[in-house]
């Protein structure tokens, strides 16, 4: 991850997601920081100062002098824009002219309840992870600002798609950067929550599934992937630890420098289901989680034996 987009509007979350993102580019990588412009507000506030380019200017001022000045020093190159769409619409809309590896969000700080302490997940996040087809880094803002270089990035291994795209994800991660990996599967009570999406519980449901997979979540396959994507020096780990995904889970975060899922995104339901232990880690994750909804370009060499 060397080319960041990320959101950022002046909030706590979001100051700390753009130091986060700017340590890890570092000085050889780029941010691009985006700010969206609500043309009702901006109306509002306009009409009621009499200046039609007053909050505009404000905006952006704040952007390039206030919020980037610090993380700008740090990179190798920043760019900074503002945008008149939704923000969930403006970071997809740049993340695709740039290419970028990745798309960077702050998660607000939250209130202690049942589990632990809750992170709010704004409505721009909600709807970013439902339409975009790049990977969504949700960070925490009361996470420490650390990179990911000699880390240990946790990989959480269910059923479906979503895992397949998460292991080739994590595994571009690892041949880039110096990260060990930890494939996780949590041997969970009930398939219910363990699976990618209601296709997969409904074919394990009728028989359509070798049940056995579901009980070792075919871990060995994915380290073979892993591996296979990833080089002979390769750092891995594999558990498979009783208990529920969303425990599990959240117990690896206090470990980890990054938290890789899967985000299932099925025609039938438009990409508005999301596996119970996604939900959890970005409410109660206490590390940076990206969530990867869609396989990234296939261009690397494997094995020829290894099923990707």
């Amino acid at each position: 991850m060397r080319n960041l987009i990320v959101g950022v509007d002046g909030t706590e979350a979001s100051l700390h997601s753009l130091a986060w993102a700017a340590e890890t580019v570092g000085i050889a990588g780029r941010l691009h920081a985006v700010v969206s412009l609500n043309p009702w507000t901006e109306s509002l506030v306009d009409t009621i100062t009499g200046d039609p380019v007053g909050h505009r200017e404000v905006i952006e001022s704040a952007l390039v002098e206030q919020w980037t000045s610090g993380p700008g020093f740090a990179v190798g190159e920043l760019v900074t824009s503002a945008s008149l769409a939704a923000m969930a619409t403006a970071l997809d809309d740049a993340a695709r002219a740039d290419h970028a590896d990745a798309i960077v969000v702050g998660a607000h700080r939250g209130i202690t309840g049942i589990g632990g302490v809750v992170k709010r997940i704004g409505h721009s996040t909600n709807a970013l992870l439902r339409s975009t087809k790049y990977p969504v880094v949700v960070v925490p803002a009361d996470v420490a600002v650390v990179g990911l270089d000699g880390g240990n990035v946790v990989v959480g291994i269910g059923h479906g798609d979503a895992t397949r795209s998460a292991v080739r994800w994590a595994a571009h991660l690892a041949r880039d950067r110096r990260v060990g990996i930890e494939l996780l599967h949590a041997l969970g009570d009930a398939p219910v929550f363990q699976a990618d999406g209601p296709l997969d519980l409904a074919r394990f449901e009728v028989g359509a599934v070798d049940r056995a997979s579901w009980e070792v979540g075919r871990v060995g396959h994915f380290a073979e992937v892993m591996q296979a994507l990833s080089g002979p020096d390769l750092d891995m780990t594999v558990s498979t630890p009783p208990g529920l995904a969303t425990l599990r889970l959240d117990e690896a975060s206090d470990r980890s420098v990054l938290l890789v899922l899967g985000r299932h995104r099925s025609m039938l339901d438009r990409g508005h289901h999301t596996a119970q232990p996604l939900r959890h880690a970005l409410t109660h994750a206490r590390c940076p989680v990206v969530v990867i909804p869609d396989h990234p370009a296939d261009d690397l060499v494997v094995h020829p034996d290894v099923a990707l």
